[in-house]
């Protein structure tokens, strides 16, 4: 037996043995999620800023090691006053172990980790500047790469990809500042203005399939479409607005750099290579009296590219036969709908969500997605807090890239579009402690690939 999977059953045992010990009284209403700030592609961000902007947060019950939100407790009060007076603090382990069980290229098998630290502070409990709000977000990964093998153009673990694919990197993803400026608060109205740097993947908030790879889905297809990743990096520096009308985003816009700073500061070069705009509008509705929501949302770029420029992230199929000249303006439009079907409180339940989104084919090497997918909390009524989701992707290549790729390098074929199903349960055993089990079945885009067939584990421990 392998040293690798001999760590695998260690960390079995430990599960089960976590599940027998945690007692049957363990509540399972899901704990409501901290307020972040408002960022491009952050929409509960502002969903929740009057609330945060007009109250200040009740102390909360003394719990026991296995109800209290975080493993280390209050710390004997001290977490409690820190909050108080304006700075509340959340460390997160996260830790993957992935394989490709069939088909694909080669059956590789990875673990690896990210240990993350969020810091807030309401600047008007530290400083008296009132309206204004912080936040810093660091992040070590560790371990194996991003698992390889599989043959896809869609990253299976999204988590592992930031800062970086491989190795153990250390970043500061997030430093950030947010003003809120009130119209009126009793209706929930207000602007909200932010700028510093963004992690936009993790940010990325949504009711049911949003998380950055670390609480939902894993493979970034329903999370984000790769069709934006030629506009928007993954993390960068930016500035965004925000109207927020009756406590939901209306009108949110983003000018943002062009390249992705991950494990650079990106200040020395600050819009060097050109700027990316993105605007977005958000309806909210009620369809058979439950909660629905439209969002239409678009980046344009006046970087130059060619649809064989690399991106970080991902790995494109090439070179090109013929050389392509690099031009200005690429662009993706997207529309996502989310629909609940059960819903027992504010982002409480579950329902049905789907993204479609396009971009330019002379500059991007992903043109076309579609997803599909029902995802949230409390399937089961006994487990409330419980997070699920299944999910349907479609991801096409640019035709560009298609017709000018060398097919000797794609085994005579040309590339063909990614098919993904994925599906996940997350299990909260503890409020700060999660097991989620998740399978992910591709057809991938590289034709001399079979159907990859990829279970995967993660286990998240909040301190």
């Amino acid at each position: 037996m392998s040293a690798r999977m001999k760590r695998m059953l260690r960390v079995t045992i430990l599960f089960i043995s976590l599940l027998v010990l945690v007692p049957d009284g363990y509540s399972q209403d899901p704990a409501s999620s901290p307020t972040p700030a408002v960022a491009p592609n952050s929409k509960a961000a502002a969903e929740n800023a009057p609330q945060a902007a007009a109250t200040s947060p009740a102390t909360s019950p003394k719990s026991d090691f296995w109800h209290q939100e975080e493993m280390t407790g209050d710390w004997n009060g001290a977490r409690g006053r820190l909050k108080e007076k304006g700075v509340e603090l959340e460390f997160k382990l996260t830790q993957f172990y992935q394989g490709v069980a069939s088909g694909g290229i080669r059956h590789d098998s990875e673990y690896n980790g990210k240990f993350q630290t969020i810091t807030k502070f309401d600047l008007g409990k530290l400083a008296g500047w009132k309206w204004w709000s912080a936040e810093v977000r660091t992040e070590t990964r560790f371990g194996g790469p991003l698992l390889g093998g599989t043959g896809t153009i869609n990253p299976t673990n999204t988590a592992e990809m930031i800062p970086a694919a491989d190795g153990n990197i250390f970043a500061v993803t997030a430093l950030n500042f947010t003003r809120l400026i009130p119209l009126d608060l009793k209706k929930g109205n207000l602007l909200a203005i932010s700028f510093g740097r963004y992690n936009l993947v993790d940010l990325a908030d949504e009711d049911f399939f949003g998380g950055g790879g670390t609480e939902r889905f894993l493979n970034i297809a329903p999370i984000g479409p790769l069709t934006v990743l030629r506009q928007v990096p993954l993390i960068t520096n930016a500035a965004t607005f925000a109207y927020v009308r009756h406590g939901e985003p209306f009108v949110t816009f983003a000018l943002m750099d062009t390249n992705d700073h991950s494990t650079t500061t990106g200040i020395p070069d600050l819009f060097k290579d050109g700027v990316t705009f993105s605007p977005g509008i958000n309806f909210s509705k009620k369809y058979f009296g439950k909660s629905a929501k439209h969002s239409f949302g678009g980046a344009i770029t006046t970087k130059a590219y060619t649809p064989f420029d690399a991106i970080r992230q991902i790995n494109l199929p090439g070179p090109p036969i013929n050389p392509i000249q690099p031009h200005r303006g690429s662009w993706s439009v997207n529309y996502i709908f989310r629909q609940y079907i059960v819903e027992r409180d504010r982002k409480d339940g579950w329902g049905f969500f789907s993204q479609v989104s396009f971009a330019d084919k002379g500059t991007s090497p992903i043109t076309t997605f579609f997803n599909a997918g029902l995802g949230g909390n409390g399937l089961f009524k006994s487990r409330r807090g419980d997070e699920f989701g299944i999910s349907y992707a479609y991801t096409d290549l640019s035709k560009v890239l298609k017709d000018n790729i060398d097919l000797l390098t794609q085994g005579g074929r040309r590339p063909r579009p990614e098919h993904q199903v994925e599906m996940f349960y997350n299990l909260h055993i503890t409020p700060w402690l999660r097991l989620t089990g998740d399978l992910q079945i591709i057809r991938p885009t590289r034709p001399i690939a079979n159907t990859t067939i990829i279970p995967g584990a993660r286990l998240e421990m909040i301190f």
